[in-house]
């Protein structure tokens, strides 16, 4: 059963994360409609629906409630994506789920202290330039062999095992 999934809610901003093969014609206008609510955007390369509204007019869980009727879709509880055909399981899934659902909570509780307003995306790389930025002002410039191990590890990751959504 496919459900709908809230990918972050803040006060006054909503984003939601639709399955594939769900139509979503008319969607923005219900949702646009309903009071309170002053931007609907689709994006389809990322399957989400951001909804801006004002915290004092409208709730995320009567947005929520106007996105799942509209949609026929039930709402994944806790931010649990909806349950999955199972698949044989191939070597390395298993570390590799770890790895990217120890990531996706750590951007998650990024996400939520900084009021979304960056993610690990954004974090990791920003501190990794301060920090080589502080080195070379101190004078330690030196080969960074764990630090480039490290970055070429998280490319290789995410370019071959993390699955990206679908349009």
């Amino acid at each position: 059963m496919s459900a709908l999934r809230v990918a972050h809610d803040i006060p006054g901003r909503l984003r939601l994360r639709l399955p594939v093969g769900v139509s979503v014609e008319g969607l923005i206008d219900a949702v646009a409609a309903q009071p309170g609510v002053q931007a609907c955007t689709w994006s389809p390369r990322t399957r989400s629906l951001l909804v801006v509204y004002r915290p004092d007019s409208a709730s995320a869980a009567g947005l929520l409630e106007t996105v799942a009727r509209h949609t026929s879709l039930t709402v994944a509880l806790d931010g649990e994506s909806p349950p999955q055909a199972s698949k044989p399981a191939e070597a390395g899934d298993t570390l590799a789920r770890g790895v990217r659902d120890a990531a996706r909570d750590l951007d998650h509780r990024v996400r939520r202290v900084t009021r979304g307003v960056v993610g690990l995306g954004g974090l990791l790389p920003t501190l990794l330039v301060f920090w080589a930025v502080g080195e070379v002002v101190r004078g330690r410039v030196r080969p960074l062999a764990w630090t480039s191990a490290l970055w070429y590890a998280h490319g290789l990751f995410r370019d071959y095992v993390v699955e990206r959504p679908q349009d």
